[in-house]
């Protein structure tokens, strides 16, 4: 049903306003502040759904621009601290339709407003939320042909005032009657009508946005325990991934290690077993070249049953080498320069990977969160319902005395006094003293 509504306010410099910003925001259009250059741009904004400007019939018909209008109005206050306009704010019943409210409110202005020597600029907002309402916008000097004059104080008095919110009742009531509708509005006090009821308050935005922000807390604080324990889980399943991590760079980085020893044994052997072999070979030919200088000797044969050893022994220790590392005596070279790039390369492996220290630090930061948020369970009042859904089988599940006295520094005074209380815990009731200390 109908309610009333009719405040009046001054848009004044003093409170960083000025009546071209109101203008834009209230029409939801953009105008440009000549004063200061800065451009107003609410041409975005939902809900006006109408603005008109009405001007005494002696006022420059330019002043039908919005833009020019309030510009000649900030252009005539000099001051840092002036009033540049008047506004009245209207609640508009909801029994009219647009037309018939669009009726009132002309009916209205002119009467209290435009016929004593005021322009208005007037705006109906209406989001669809049963609260239609208009902004009026008046200035607050003489106007003529040549523009504004001087301040005229008589619209200043509190009588004035009175006599408004009068007459937008009476105007509405009538409107009302001829409409055939029972709804009324009343202009004075609940105590000036008789009536023992709480008057209500005016809801404006700001307080919407509380509300609103209220109840988004009361669902937060519903979900929290499962967005806590979720959290916890997320801070083991991390740790666990980085665990996993670590343990398998260090058996990669431990496998590559013996790769390195092994590729290292390799070429030792190889290149001393060939080095033997030269040896070998040098005894046997020596032996050869000394039989072939002898000429005929009795002991000739037996330096050919030595050559024949040799020759032996040669064969055994040639096949030997072949067996073992499947490349023949006289691939050598090429196969100690292969095993040189396999060990820079698997050496270059190494070099490039990433510290293990740094991740086994990461790691324990992982442990020491998940642990504080453990303790603070602890002091929770929905605590089992958020340990309900954490793991139970893990190791980080086990606070330590060492791990205590890591997390409770990290810890505010006020849940170290908790902690303190339930546990009897020395060392938080001195953290927490020497911090009150600190602040007094």
């Amino acid at each position: 049903m109908a309610m009333y509504r009719c405040s009046v306010s001054i848009i004044k410099r003093s409170s960083g306003r000025s009546s071209v910003a109101a203008a834009a925001y209230r029409a939801g259009g953009k105008i440009r502040n000549e004063r200061d250059g800065k451009l107003h741009d609410y041409s975005r904004k939902q809900g006006v759904v109408y603005t008109e400007i009405i001007l005494p019939s002696y006022a420059p018909e330019s002043y039908k621009d919005r833009a020019i209008l309030w510009n000649a109005v900030e252009k005539c206050e000099r001051r840092i601290d002036s009033q540049t306009a008047r506004e009245v704010q209207i609640a508009l019943p909801i029994e009219f339709s647009l037309d018939e409210n669009i009726k009132v409110l002309r009916e209205y202005i002119n009467e209290n407003f435009v016929d004593k020597g005021m322009c208005a600029d007037y705006a109906i907002h209406d989001t669809g939320n049963a609260n239609p309402h208009a902004h009026i916008m008046l200035t607050m000097r003489d106007v003529s042909q040549e523009g504004f004059g001087n301040k005229n104080r008589t619209w200043n008095n509190k009588n004035q005032l009175e006599q408004w919110r009068e007459n937008w009742a009476n105007v509405c009531n009538n409107a009302l009657k001829e409409k055939g509708e029972q709804a009324r509005i009343d202009h004075r006090s609940l105590e000036s009508q008789g009536l023992e009821r709480e008057p209500t308050i005016h809801v404006g935005r700001s307080i919407h946005r509380q509300m609103r922000n209220n109840e988004i807390i009361k669902i937060n604080e519903r979900f929290k325990p499962v967005a806590v324990a979720q959290y916890m889980n997320e801070l083991e399943e991390g740790y666990n991934i980085l665990e996993n991590h670590i343990v398998t760079s260090k058996h990669e980085q431990s496998s590559q290690r013996r790769e390195l020893q092994d590729i290292t044994t390799r070429a030792k052997e190889i290149h001393s077993r060939s080095q033997d072999l030269c040896k070998q070979h040098g005894d046997m030919h020596k032996a050869i070249a000394i039989r072939d200088n002898m000429g005929y000797f009795q002991s000739k044969k037996d330096i050919n049953k030595k050559i024949e050893r040799l020759e032996e022994n040669y064969k055994h220790s040639y096949d030997y080498f072949e067996r073992s590392y499947s490349i023949s005596p006289n691939m050598v070279n090429d196969e100690l320069v292969r095993l040189k790039n396999k060990y820079n390369d698997v050496a270059n492996r190494i070099h490039g990977q990433a510290d293990l220290s740094l991740y086994d630090e990461q790691l324990r930061i992982f442990e020491m969160e998940y642990k504080r948020q453990r303790i603070l369970a602890e002091i929770r009042a929905d605590r089992d319902e958020i340990l309900s859904k954490v793991r139970k089988d893990s190791r980080l599940n086990r606070v330590t005395q060492d791990d205590y006295m890591e997390i409770i520094p990290k810890l505010r005074p006020s849940q170290t006094d908790i902690l303190a209380e339930r546990y009897n815990h020395i060392k938080a009731k001195k953290i927490s003293r020497e911090f009150y200390d600190f602040v007094r």
